[in-house]
């Protein structure tokens, strides 16, 4: 299954209609998909108590429970996220501090990025995101990919980003089908 954690706070934006193009285009390839979307989910910040490391789960009761097995059970995480003061929104870095006490267990995954926003700020949140994946060592599908959008529906009219976009998909499927292993072709 490939996860795409669409990271906007905003309902129906650039950054779901990116994860809707990520999921058309892993749909196509024939390979299971699920968008996560933060908005749904009620993540309260990690308070960096460190009881995850002795008790090996994090104790923060919230919708996070129902997030870790998806992370868990995914071949591949997509991350899409809006630029935000040259980073990413406070509801995904959320999100991302809590993942911590899984530290270990998305080793090898594939991981891969999209961001949008205006013609600035892209870089700082790219770079949050691969060092979220490399922290937890992932494989990086390719280079994050840039997108511009600013406007509701503004990321429709970058042809090239687009196009970046559905090639992460496919390369992210690619390196899915390399990394499983010879039962799990036979399927």
């Amino acid at each position: 299954m490939i996860l795409i954690i669409s990271g906007s706070p905003r309902r129906g934006g650039n950054t779901d209609f990116i994860c809707d193009v990520l999921r058309s285009e892993i749909e196509r390839l024939g390979e299971e998909v699920r968008i996560l979307r933060v908005y749904e989910y009620d993540i309260k910040p990690c308070t960096s108590c460190r009881l995850c490391v002795r008790k090996k789960e994090c104790i923060i009761k919230d919708d996070m429970r129902k997030i870790y097995p998806l992370l868990l059970q995914a071949d591949a995480i997509i991350i899409v996220s809006p630029v935000y003061f040259n980073n990413i929104p406070s509801q995904l870095k959320a999100l991302i501090d809590r993942t911590w006490c899984i530290r270990g267990k998305l080793k090898d995954k594939i991981g891969g990025i999209v961001v949008v926003g205006r013609r600035y700020g892209h870089y700082g949140a790219i770079c949050a995101l691969i060092s979220f994946m490399l922290k937890h060592e992932m494989i990086l599908g390719m280079r994050g990919v840039t997108t511009f959008g600013f406007e509701k529906n503004e990321v429709k009219c970058d042809v090239e980003g687009l196009k970046d976009v559905r090639k992460l998909a496919r390369r992210i499927i690619e390196l899915v089908r390399k990394f499983r292993s010879p039962y799990e072709h036979q399927k």
